[in-house]
């Protein structure tokens, strides 16, 4: 990340569910005086630095890993070394979804006859940075509303937000990220036969 014409600059690095991801830094040339950093984001880590970076090892302790750069004299940067390996803890559900690139599908999990029932099925998103991301739901029946037992609704977070907007019922939606990372989450009885979700993702130009 040394050379680029950008003052600001974005890497976003990408793995399978049950790998994590870690990075060392072998050369930097921020400078610190002047208000040069690199961030490292994660859904389980935030860490800024400037100053000794050199030798430093990040995990990012799940598969997604973002790194932002921001220097003011041309040249300056730092140099990046990044390898996966296997999860030393588990940070995701069995049900679980990893979805990369500009499009693709999204589909409700299907509950296993040996998974337990009150676990929360997600589906993870994620396009390349500075892009938006796009979701319209072409079918949706998630049960009948008039069923006050169960509770069965959808859930999709805008991650560089963190706010999040409620669907239930056969609602269907068109809803728009601010960054290039979203969170779909399953609750109760979605897994369920009797329910549905089918919908399509892009990756868009923010405006």
């Amino acid at each position: 990340m040394t050379g680029v014409e950008s003052s600001d600059c974005t890497v976003a690095i990408g793995r399978p569910l049950r790998e994590e991801i870690t990075v060392s830094i072998l050369e930097s040339s921020l400078n610190c005086s002047a208000g040069e950093v690199v961030l490292f984001s994660g859904r389980m880590m935030w860490r800024t630095g400037c100053r000794k970076l050199p030798l430093s090892l990040i995990n990012s302790r799940t598969n997604t890993l973002i790194v932002k750069q921001r220097v003011l004299l041309p040249g300056n940067g730092v140099i990046l070394q990044y390898n996966s390996r296997t999860a030393t803890k588990k940070y995701y559900q069995d049900c679980d979804k990893q979805l990369f690139g500009p499009h693709g599908e999204i589909v409700n999990p299907v509950q296993l006859p040996d998974q337990r029932q009150e676990v929360v099925c997600r589906t993870f998103i994620n396009v390349a940075p500075r892009h938006c991301i796009a979701i319209r739901a072409l079918y949706i029946d998630l049960g009948n509303e008039s069923n006050q037992t169960h509770f069965n609704y959808i859930l999709v977070r805008d991650v560089s937000t963190m706010k999040t907007m409620v669907f239930h019922g056969k609602q269907q939606f068109f809803w728009q990220s601010t960054g290039s990372q979203a969170e779909i989450e399953f609750h109760e009885n979605i897994k369920d036969h009797r329910t549905s979700f089918w919908a399509e993702y892009h990756a868009i130009e923010p405006k």
